[in-house]
């Protein structure tokens, strides 16, 4: 496909003469064209084109056409059916009445073309681009940030499931690329095994039974990779993607076991399932065959598959709440270790805030500090002291102990100065372990109360994280940072409005980076829909309180 000139995106007469018609008291489509135009240029993607061939459908219409498709949560199909018969869609796009539109495959390919050209980002970042135009964003403002949850295109499978549905997959892929030789590999009783997804099957009552078809499994699995890494197999079997996730989810359920076991435990077998040695971290585990980049995850009583979304948005008086940044993350990663993603993405467009309200998943010692050397500050609920002298309230805290950086020496409450204090490297973390000596500590009478009496140990962070992290435990005892924090809860309705309207929590696509497109198109539609209200005059929506909540804070009448 190739991008020939740009048509004129003016609006035809006839086209507007019925849509005003239609519509006489406005429209947001209306609006949104009347105020800012066509929105996007086709100069942004241009590098997503050939310079010749077939002529292409006019960029920047497909990207408005995809914006206003998950504005209303629409197939391909749909929205290609509302280009050629919506005159509220053809008005914005500057097509005549009498224009047939396109296939609804030319959207999938623009898709494609997207996700390839790692263009993305251009389309939320033309849109910001935009309203910093309009005066309708700021770029050293408050921002708020909060992730939810993203179920995966695919099905939920357990570990047998998943080992059996990955060889289904190995087999189906060879039965195409090499059929000659796969059938003189394969075993005739593999037809019945793997012939039908592992959901149909009846599933195998007694851990016994379950084991014994595990480890058949598994010998398959092995005979199977045997053969296509034998002296004589076509070298380009090893090379094909179900090859190796087969070979990757082999290596992380089961082991090869040379020797006989013992009667006790089942069995001899030369595929073994594995039950806790080796056993990977969730977010090595390959969860699915049909998406190798879903993961497991678990956050307090929600478990899913898929991945996590996390949305940052304006929250600003005075102008529209806009969403400033998407970023998509696997389901593992835990919301603080996406905060410096999402400061560099922010600061890359201009956009850093001058004050990020998040909760207490994205607050971290080391993220305190981090922000603040951009600038920002980041405003939530600090880490707590999880030692039992703090939870109970008696013995002696890390804050009673007075610490003298400079000297790397800690003084007791009882007067005594530590022995040692040495870095301890864990985890890529840094932590300063300082002890005590057991002559000034065995007749101490205030022994009782110290950190872990028996072992007259501290464990402290670095100066600067200490010191941080003591600081923002300070500010959130002032009745200001409870005032301010509360702003933070209006990232909870954006996105309920996702989930609700654009269902945010569904991916439509295969891979992570067609779930980040679409995140990116949620969210523009989503700015769009925010902009359409604001120039209408819509007043911001408040939080909703039930009839005993607003009167009991109601004044009592005098």
């Amino acid at each position: 496909m190739s991008l020939r000139p740009t048509v004129s995106g003016n609006v035809p007469a006839s086209t507007a003469s019925v849509v005003r018609a239609a519509f006489p008291r406005g429209n947001p489509s209306l609006l949104l064209r009347d105020r800012v135009g066509t929105i996007f240029a086709g100069a942004q993607v241009a590098s997503l084109f050939a310079s010749c061939g077939q002529p292409a459908e006019c960029p920047w219409r497909l990207v408005l056409v995809s914006l206003l498709q998950f504005a209303e949560n629409l197939s391909d199909r749909r929205a290609a059916d509302a280009v050629r018969g919506r005159t509220d869609w053809k008005y914005p796009l500057g097509l005549d009445l009498t224009d047939p539109g396109f296939g609804a495959s030319v959207l999938s390919e623009f898709r494609g073309r997207l996700v390839a050209g790692g263009a993305e980002e251009h389309l939320l970042d033309t849109l910001m681009a935009l309203c910093r135009e309009h005066k309708l964003l700021n770029a050293r403002g408050r921002q708020r940030t909060d992730s939810t949850h993203v179920l995966g295109a695919v099905g939920s499978l357990n570990r047998l499931a998943c080992v059996t549905e990955t060889m289904r997959a190995a087999l189906n892929v060879q039965a195409s690329a090499a059929p000659v030789w796969l059938r003189a590999q394969a075993n005739p009783v593999w037809l019945e095994r793997y012939g039908r997804r592992a959901d149909d099957y009846d599933v195998l009552q007694g851990e016994a039974k379950r084991r014994v078809h595990a480890e058949q499994i598994g010998r398959d699995g092995h005979q199977l990779l045997a053969a296509i890494t034998a002296p004589g197999a076509p070298i380009w079997l090893r090379e094909i993607p179900a090859v190796e996730l087969l070979r990757q989810v082999w290596v992380q359920n089961f082991c090869l076991i040379s020797e006989a076991p013992p009667a006790t435990s089942g069995s001899a077998s030369d595929g073994r399932r594995t039950d806790h040695e080796g056993f990977p971290l969730s977010l090595l585990m390959v969860a699915s065959p049909y998406d190798p980049e879903v993961h497991d995850a678990k956050k307090q009583s929600t478990i899913w598959i898929g991945y996590k979304v996390h949305l940052t948005e304006t929250c600003d008086e005075g102008g529209p709440h806009l969403i400033t940044h998407v970023e998509t993350s696997p389901a593992p990663i835990v919301d603080r270790d996406a905060l410096d993603d999402i400061h560099a993405a922010l600061e890359a467009k201009g956009l850093l805030p001058d004050t990020h309200l998040a909760d207490a998943g994205y607050v971290a010692a080391d993220q305190l500090v981090a922000s603040r050397k951009k600038g920002v500050t980041l405003l939530g609920p600090a880490p707590k002291d999880d030692q039992w002298q703090a939870r109970s309230g008696e013995g002696f805290t890390v804050q009673d102990f007075l610490l003298d950086w400079e000297r790397e020496v800690a003084t007791c409450p009882a007067g005594h100065q530590s022995k040692s204090w040495a870095p301890d490297y864990h985890q890529g973390r840094t932590a300063f372990k300082v002890r005590f000596s057991t002559t000034d500590c065995r007749p101490c009478p205030l022994k009782t109360q110290c950190p872990r009496s028996g072992r007259r140990l501290l464990t402290l962070r670095p100066r600067e994280e200490h010191e941080t992290l003591e600081a923002a435990r300070q500010r959130e005892e002032q009745l200001a940072f409870s005032k301010e924090y509360r702003q933070r809860a209006g990232i909870g309705g954006t996105i309920s409005a996702g989930v609700r309207v654009l269902h945010l929590r569904r991916s439509r696509y295969i891979g992570l980076a067609k779930t980040h497109l679409q995140h990116v198109l949620r969210a523009a539609a989503m700015n769009l829909i925010r902009l359409g209200a604001w120039f209408a005059g819509t007043p911001l929506a408040r939080t909703r309180q039930p009839a005993f909540t607003r009167l009991m804070m109601a004044p009592v009448p005098a």
